[in-house]
């Protein structure tokens, strides 16, 4: 790159990916969750010359079309992009399909609609509702994938389709490189399982279904694997340019459109609301841990860019995958965490606290379980009981085992360390010009994994729907509850050693 070239950014036709994508005709699936909105978000925001972006969305009983559009896009995500074009949604055509539905529920109108208009397709849709029934998440995650892929291959305009998978479909090697695994099954032992688990009322047994999962930790993760050798073999036998884009653990934005921005509680997100709100103090993971985490915003300007890098500088025709992960790139240690906690709460706590916030790492199981019982289990009921004398529904226990549950889900992906290979995503880089590395930032050397804390409770505090200007209040509460809580802990401390002494005191006359 001539690094004496001058961009002028408020010239969008300098960057390469932009003027790639100018003109081309999207289809998207999965835009109501978090990675497919940001997604949307984006290219109608940065890709302003973009052609139609289709959107398939499944319909709802009694909600017209207009309705489904006007709930997505009020979401605020989308008020930047509304400040600088409010006309912005002209661009965005919604289409009702379903996955799980034969013909993946389009009408034949939707159908040839893309078929004659769409160059890219990115697959971002999937049943992630971990105790859904077996076939339920087969029929939609690995048929629906198929029927996505036979669509994709009558359109006779298509430059890619891109198929979001992720960096555990295969986690049972420590080392995740770039390439394509064998899948644990084929199509037919797929439609199989299906077949057997629709004709029992009470669907496959667990015993069966754990034989069939085998070393996957999930059906999820059982589910990603399958249909990723799906998309290998589809694309191989009926040349179609495809690749597979394994993002590891996509958490809040780093910068845009929001800071700290993250659709829904679920996820990574869980364990900080748990630890901001106070109910999470304990957790069950050695310090120097390598976690594999990603910002939403960068994970998916890398894809925008991989997309752009197949079409443009593949060195084959057959299927690729594209990793995008910190493990190999920008190493996120647990130690972090501990910290930098203290002085990230101090900063962003929020007012919904129910007792002061810390966090300790322990990777002992023993140990962890008894501080567990102390920090976790008694304070919730103890708390509930005192919002109970008061009259108030109690909450705590509640919130504790919602927190938990997650934890629990999360556990094995941040317990264990893997190194997930980023060669070809990290090469992009280098085939990008400044106003693409301007526009479609997606480097992990550039993150301050230090602040990672801060930006966690900023989200927290976004979820809360709190506005800035209450920091102070919640500041106060904070030193409120501090007080509280090292109160209760040196009494705790001089009750213990009463207790000792009691102890010792009667063994002596033994």
């Amino acid at each position: 790159m001539n690094s004496a070239k001058k961009y002028n950014w408020k010239n969008d036709t300098e960057s390469q990916i932009v003027q790639f994508y100018a003109g081309k005709h999207v289809f998207l699936t999965g835009c109501t969750g978090f990675c497919g909105t940001l997604i949307l978000e984006k290219l109608l925001r940065t890709c302003t010359d973009i052609g139609k972006i289709y959107i398939m969305i499944r319909p709802k009983k009694n909600v017209t079309m207009q309705k489904r559009m006007e709930e997505l896009f009020q979401c605020d995500v989308f008020d930047k992009l509304r400040a600088m074009n409010p006309n912005f949604t002209d661009k965005v055509i919604m289409i009702h399909g379903d996955l799980y539905k034969p013909d993946l529920g389009l009408s034949a109108e939707d159908r040839q609609r893309l078929v004659n208009n769409v160059n890219i397709i990115i697959h971002n849709a999937s049943m992630v509702y971990f105790k859904a029934k077996v076939s339920v998440i087969l029929r939609t995650n690995v048929l629906g994938t198929q029927k996505m892929l036979e669509l994709a291959a009558e359109c006779p305009n298509l430059n890619v389709f891109v198929y979001m998978s992720t960096a555990y479909s295969h986690h049972y090697t420590k080392t995740i490189e770039e390439k394509f695994y064998a899948p644990p099954c084929d199509l037919k032992m797929i439609e199989d399982i299906i077949r057997v688990d629709e004709e029992n009322a009470a669907g496959i047994s667990k015993e069966a279904l754990d034989d069939i999962v085998g070393k996957w930790m999930n059906q999820y993760a059982f589910s990603k694997a399958v249909t990723e050798g799906i998309v290998e073999d589809f694309g191989k036998r009926r040349s179609l340019p495809c690749f597979v884009y394994r993002p590891s653990i996509v958490t809040e934005t780093q910068y845009e459109p929001i800071k700290a921005w993250v659709g829904n509680k679920n996820g990574p997100v869980s364990l900080t609301l748990g630890l901001g709100l106070g109910v999470l103090h304990v957790m069950h993971m050695d310090e120097n841990l390598r976690l594999d985490f990603i910002p939403g915003d960068y994970t998916n300007n890398s894809l925008l860019a991989a997309i752009w890098d197949y079409v443009e500088h593949r060195e084959t025709d057959e299927p690729q995958v594209y990793n995008y992960a910190s493990s190999d790139w920008q190493p996120f240690v647990t130690k972090v965490l501990t910290q930098n906690f203290r002085t990230a709460i101090e900063k962003y706590p929020t007012s919904k606290m129910i007792w002061y916030p810390t966090l300790y790492m322990v990777s002992n199981k023993l140990l962890f379980l008894i501080l567990h019982t102390i920090w976790h289990v008694i304070p919730a009921i103890i708390i509930d009981a005192v919002l109970l004398t008061r009259g108030k529904k109690p909450k705590a226990t509640e919130m504790l085992f919602k927190v938990l549950k997650h934890h629990k889900i999360l556990l094995y992906f941040i317990s264990s360390s893997w190194v997930i290979k980023t060669d070809r995503t990290k090469r992009i880089l280098s085939r990008m010009n400044a106003a693409d590395l301007k526009l479609f930032p997606f480097d992990l050397k550039q993150i301050d994994w230090a602040k990672k804390m801060e930006m966690g409770l900023i989200c927290v505090r976004r979820l809360m729907k709190e506005p800035y200007d209450s920091i102070p209040d919640a500041r106060k509460k904070l030193q409120k509850l501090r007080r509280i809580h090292y109160t209760v802990v040196t009494l705790l401390g001089l009750f213990s050693l009463f207790l000792m002494y009691r102890i010792m005191c009667i063994l002596s006359f033994i």
